[in-house]
């Protein structure tokens, strides 16, 4: 059982704990109806302030997630970039070579021809 059901069992159970005593209290009705109603005040600000704290955590997690799988896709995107830039690196010096070779080929064919 993980923290947010124990706590969640916990208001519950003190919500109608406190619905049952105030019920079986001996107490005016008018006197019984305000304690009802402070108490369901209380259970339902207690209620709030789970429910808000769950959705706060649950925005934190998501929010690391997304920056974990920013960071991920980021290192992805540099490695193929830096790869690409390898390949365009080796491919000038192809490049270059063939086009040193080539002149050296048409140049030897001048002064041949």
């Amino acid at each position: 059982m993980n923290a947010k059901n124990l706590i969640g069992g916990f208001i519950v159970g003190a919500a109608l704990g406190a619905a049952a005593g105030l019920l079986l209290a001996p107490a005016s009705g008018e006197k019984t109806r305000r304690k009802i109603v402070k108490g369901s005040q209380k259970v339902k600000q207690s209620v709030v302030d789970y429910v808000e704290g769950s959705i706060d955590g649950l925005r934190t997690q998501i929010n690391r997630r997304i920056d974990q799988v920013t960071g991920r896709a980021k290192e992805g995107v540099n490695y193929a970039a830096d790869r690409v830039e390898q390949a365009a690196g080796r491919a000038k010096e192809a490049v270059n070579y063939t086009a040193e070779r080539a002149e050296g080929a048409a140049a030897k064919a001048r002064n041949h021809g």
